[in-house]
């Protein structure tokens, strides 16, 4: 006879297995990466994010060309990642890749995740931050702490996804005091009717309360081995492989927030780009934006596909700005995907290449080395998150 104390202890020995799963594929599948710098910068909210740095290698590493430009570049992560997103392992680092090119390479992990501050058992901090904190509050953060560290007067930008959007958010601000040489976005489209196809507002919506850090390690060892179709939507399986997928589901991902998923359920239903109280229109202020861009699709891309990335490209104001799909029509060796364009296999031959080719065509004179420490450092990071 099943009992009401048989079936609490059969829950309760199955959530014990899971959370031992979890615990494990954590400890297997974890990466440590230790970068050459990690700052804290204080937002002004009172929220610390850190602002991870790779300095520049004084010689390149093989037969890898060399390009001239130190001045500082910030990579921003993409949606619902940590650092991990752009400094996986050291075959698939874009942060790493560029350093090695004599690039100053700097990345913020936003509020919320990684080694920024971000809500913990009876901490008093709650999942209730938007995505217009990253663009008004953590870039701003990031970018004065990158500047007072360097010396530079000016820096680059390389955001991914929901990273891309940021960047434009903060671009097209009136009140931005930084001055940015370039941009380059990365599957960042402005426009969602496309997307809202695959993707359920509604669905986006009632998910707010879930907390799929967790869920994802516990599911790891199982991922990579089989590809169903909307699995298919984040990535081109053809351009990833399997153990780096379980690596990035340990390590690279990060939980939402409720007002996050809030808004990002809006931007779905209603193919907007706004703030979380519609007091800006983000799509209507990318013409602000005149700094030199470059945007990059992939046409596996559901996430962000090439007419909508077109459509941003279009609306951008800048004078100096170049659109490309990276597809086999264009000479590369897959069809991109969506975090295949950062973490895929043909990622650091056919993506990166671009990336600094365009950063080093709008570079200015080297900024002379500051000798300036106002951020505190830590000297290894530990764990992911």
């Amino acid at each position: 006879m099943v009992t009401a104390a048989s079936i609490l202890v059969g829950v309760t020995c199955g959530l014990a297995l899971l959370v031992y799963a979890g615990f494990l594929a954590t400890r297997y599948f974890f990466v440590p990466r230790y970068p050459d710098e990690i700052h804290f910068a204080t937002t002004s909210d009172g929220w610390r994010v850190a602002v991870i740095r790779y300095r520049p290698a004084a010689e390149p590493d093989g037969d890898a060309p060399a390009f001239s430009t130190r001045e500082p570049v910030l990579l921003v992560h993409g949606i619902a990642s940590n650092r991990y997103n752009l400094d996986l392992t050291d075959e698939l680092s874009m942060a790493r890749w560029l350093a090695a090119r004599g690039f100053d390479v700097w990345m913020v992990e936003l509020r919320g995740r990684g080694l920024s501050t971000r809500p913990r058992l009876f901490s008093g901090i709650r999942y209730e931050w938007s995505f217009d904190e990253y663009a008004e509050r953590d870039l701003p953060a990031a970018a004065q702490a990158i500047l007072r560290a360097t010396g530079a007067h000016r820096l680059h930008l390389v955001g991914f996804s929901t990273g891309a959007l940021a960047c434009y958010a903060w671009l097209s601000s009136p009140h931005r005091n930084v001055e940015v040489a370039s941009l380059v976005a990365l599957g960042g489209p402005a426009s969602f009717k496309r997307a809202s196809r695959a993707l359920s507002g509604r669905l986006i919506r009632s998910l707010r309360w879930l907390r799929h850090r967790w869920l994802m390690r516990v599911l790891a060892p199982l991922s990579g081995y089989v590809h169903p179709s909307p699995l298919q939507i984040i990535h081109n399986p053809e351009n990833t492989d399997g153990a780096i997928q379980r690596r990035a589901m340990v390590n690279m991902i990060a939980n939402f927030s409720r007002n996050e998923l809030l808004q990002y359920s809006d931007w779905i239903l209603n193919d907007a780009f706004r703030s979380i109280d519609q007091r800006r229109d983000y799509r209507a202020e990318l013409g602000r934006i005149t700094t030199p861009a470059l945007l990059l699709a992939g046409p596996r891309d559901v996430l962000a596909p090439p007419d909508a990335m077109k459509l941003t490209f279009e609306a951008l104001g800048s004078t100096d700005k170049q659109f490309q799909i990276c597809s086999r029509a264009q000479g590369m060796r897959v069809n991109y995907g969506h975090f295949d364009m950062v973490i895929g296999r043909e990622a650091p031959a056919e993506i990166f290449p671009l990336i600094a080719g365009f950063i080093d065509a709008h570079a200015g004179a080297s900024p002379e080395p500051s000798e300036r420490r106002d951020q505190e450092i830590v000297e290894q990071p530990i764990g992911g998150g």
